[in-house]
């Protein structure tokens, strides 16, 4: 695998964390993005939706490098699915943070389809868990923007 190929699948290297390394890959994009990312803006929504096919793609080499389906070096996953879940959301310390919790607990529970898009082969299967769990997470921040008046 190319060094430029492990620095994507990796996200500059933060599925290298040995521990947690979906968490700290999904605590990387959020600061990533809370510092250069403008999320209510639909250059932002377009680009991520734009990368989804390129974001399996490094997934897949990376799930071949590794030799292991949905190794926890590849983080580029969690950092699609972090970008989802902030799609128009407002740079508020509280949305990110509970933006951040619920892509977690939603990861953890894989809530269906979620789970069952994990079996597909290959840097899809790797990707689509969590897109969907992002799609989750976003609705969730919906919710809680509603009912919060946030």
């Amino acid at each position: 695998m190319r060094f430029i190929e492990k620095v994507i699948a990796t996200f500059f290297g933060a599925g290298y964390s040995p521990i947690a390394s979906g968490t700290v890959g999904s605590l990387v994009a959020a600061v990533v993005i809370w510092f250069l990312i403008p999320t209510q803006s639909p250059y932002f929504v377009a680009g991520t939706l734009i990368l989804i096919p390129v974001a399996a793609h490094f997934c897949g080499v990376g799930e071949k490098f590794w030799g292991k389906t949905d190794s926890g070096h590849i983080v580029l996953d969690e950092v699609m699915g972090m970008a989802i879940t902030y799609f128009w959301m407002p740079k508020n310390i509280y949305i990110f943070a509970a933006g951040f919790l619920l892509f977690r607990a939603y990861d953890i529970l894989k809530i269906p389809p979620a789970g069952a898009a994990e079996k597909i082969k290959g840097g899809w299967g790797v990707l689509l868990d969590d897109v969907i769990v992002g799609i989750y997470a976003n609705i969730g921040l919906w919710i809680l923007r509603y009912l919060l008046k946030v």
